[in-house]
């Protein structure tokens, strides 16, 4: 079930709207409709221009257990310094993708394809985060194409990409084909760009980076 629409990143603090870590996680596969309840996140005021403070721990590098072999739990960019671990992201109550609890961390589309399977598999990450500056995909625009993306399994298992195309749009717009579940193996991460609306509280475009399975 694709989200209806692409407001994420607003700055509505409320449970529905953050995904869950896999400490949250059961043993039953995704649904592939409906909302599931994400747990409790705390209310906080967002700022446009965040300090630079946060410092994200190095994550486990442990097979997770209790959930599908085939599901990520970590993503590895060498080239622009991100490892982190993989949250579980499903709709929001507006009908939008979730946004990771943790400003560390990535979400994955999980009532879509995992990364490897047919489809275009999604992941989202904060640019940056209300009070403690920078958060995972800060450096997201520094990307070039070639660059290789790494998702590792549940198992243990590593899938790579290499990175196609990078692109910006209004937050309001979506890229064709985002959310597929057919066709070749594909990866999209997204997150926020442009400036700072203080009106509606968040960014004006989103960046998209499309990513393809190497084999």
């Amino acid at each position: 079930m694709p989200p209806l629409g692409l407001g994420i990143f607003q700055s509505e603090a409320s449970a529905g709207a953050f995904a869950q870590p896999y400490v949250a996680a059961t043993t039953a596969v995704a649904p592939i409709s409906g909302i599931e309840p994400a747990i409790p996140a705390p209310v906080v005021t967002p700022s446009p221009s965040p300090s630079p403070a946060l410092v994200c721990p190095a994550p486990t590098y442990t097979k997770r257990r209790g959930v599908p072999s085939h599901w990520p739990i970590l993503i590895q960019i060498p080239s622009i310094g991100v490892d982190a671990p993989v949250e579980l992201a499903g709709v929001d109550r507006h009908g939008d993708m979730q946004v990771p609890v943790n400003p560390c961390d990535v979400a994955w589309y999980k009532l879509g394809p995992a990364p490897g399977s047919a489809g275009d598999a999604v992941i989202d990450g904060h640019l940056d985060w209300w009070t403690d500056g920078p958060a995972v995909f800060w450096k997201l625009d520094r990307i070039r194409p070639g660059a290789e993306i790494d998702i590792v399994e549940a198992s243990g298992a590593k899938v790579r990409f290499t990175v196609t195309t990078r692109v910006s749009l209004r937050r309001t717009d979506e890229p064709s084909g985002l959310f597929t579940t057919t066709g070749p193996a594909i990866l999209t991460l997204y997150t926020c760009a442009g400036v700072w609306e203080p009106g509606a509280d968040t960014y004006s475009q989103r960046l998209f980076v499309d990513a393809v399975q190497l084999r």
